[in-house]
């Protein structure tokens, strides 16, 4: 069994559609998440676009991209590309989201953090949700890191 039902019903869903032209997803309307932890509220719009997990399709025999839920790697690949919220732009396109509570912010370990809470809340089972979590904490600093001295430069010019 992939998902626990029981938790399915009480998590907030995404509408998205899928771009086979652009090998990416879309949102149909506006998602909200609230981190409770955190205390902030994550918002992102209708038409932002990402690519659900990036797992290697030699690991889909153990784990497919889909089996990770929709809204964690929604909410993670936003994490990425604004570096934590702290960015507007990814490759020179507008962000289509953003964190509500102003100057809160969350570091590379605080987004995988939450990748793997919200996979327990969508149902994901506790192995899956682990491999996912595993393979962001491994692999993930590739793509956090290619920006972070544009991210440092801003927080220092913002500050």
């Amino acid at each position: 069994m992939v998902c626990n039902q029981e938790l399915i019903s009480k998590f907030p869903r995404a509408k998205v559609s899928y771009i086979p032209e652009e090998d990416a997803w879309t949102l149909e309307e506006e998602y909200c998440y609230e981190d409770k932890i955190k205390g902030t509220k994550i918002i992102l719009h209708k038409g932002f676009s990402f690519d659900l997990s990036s797992i290697p399709r030699f690991l889909w025999i153990i784990c497919g991209t889909h089996e990770l839920s929709l809204e964690a790697p929604l909410i993670h690949d936003f994490m990425y590309m604004s570096k934590g919220g702290k960015k507007m732009y990814f490759n020179q396109k507008p962000i289509l989201g953003n964190i509500e509570t102003k100057e809160i912010f969350y570091s590379r370990k605080e987004a995988d953090k939450l990748f793997r809470k919200m996979m327990q809340e969508a149902g994901v089972s506790k192995w899956r949700g682990l491999f996912g979590y595993m393979g962001v904490r491994l692999f993930g600093g590739m793509y956090w890191k290619p920006n972070q001295k544009v991210v440092d430069n801003l927080t220092m010019a913002v500050n």
